[in-house]
């Protein structure tokens, strides 16, 4: 179930990221119409994508063919929850003044955090695909399914 439940938040994370909601927003003046929201608008995003994921998930038969745990499958559950609690605005402020605490006063922490971002948004990208290249055989289709398709 862990295995499922991380694959499908990688595929939400990917396709969200083909999303260019933050910069049409950015773009139309909208942002500031939204004011201050809860949530930062890459958390809506991975929402907004987790529709055509599941689709995805559920037309590949994914849930039958992701292999057992494995270094691509622990990567992409680790860097897609290091991506949506980097969006979090109260996970964002503990990591920023863990950031201040942490390293010397010399160096920018927001580069810092933005490259951690970047790390995440390549080891989701990479890792998904790591997943995908090792998906066991696709399962027999179910015995109704053939027939039906010998009908038609």
């Amino acid at each position: 179930m862990l295995r499922r439940a991380s694959v499908l938040l990688g595929l939400a994370v990917l396709l969200s990221l083909v999303f260019p909601l933050k910069g049409l927003l950015a773009q139309s003046g909208a942002r500031a119409f939204l004011g201050p929201v809860g949530a930062d608008l890459m958390l809506l995003c991975v929402l907004l994508a987790l529709v055509p994921a599941v689709g995805l998930f559920h037309d590949a038969h994914l849930a039958r063919r992701i292999p057992r745990w494995n270094v691509w499958v622990a990567l992409l559950a680790l860097s897609s929850v290091v991506f949506l609690l980097l969006h979090f605005p109260w996970s964002l402020e503990l990591a920023v003044s863990y950031a201040k605490e942490a390293l010397p006063a010399g160096m920018p922490h927001r580069a810092i955090l933005s490259a951690a971002e970047l790390g995440a948004r390549i080891g989701v990208l990479v890792s998904l695909v790591g997943v995908l290249v090792n998906l066991d055989a696709a399962p027999e289709m179910d015995r109704e399914d053939s027939v039906r398709r010998r009908k038609k």
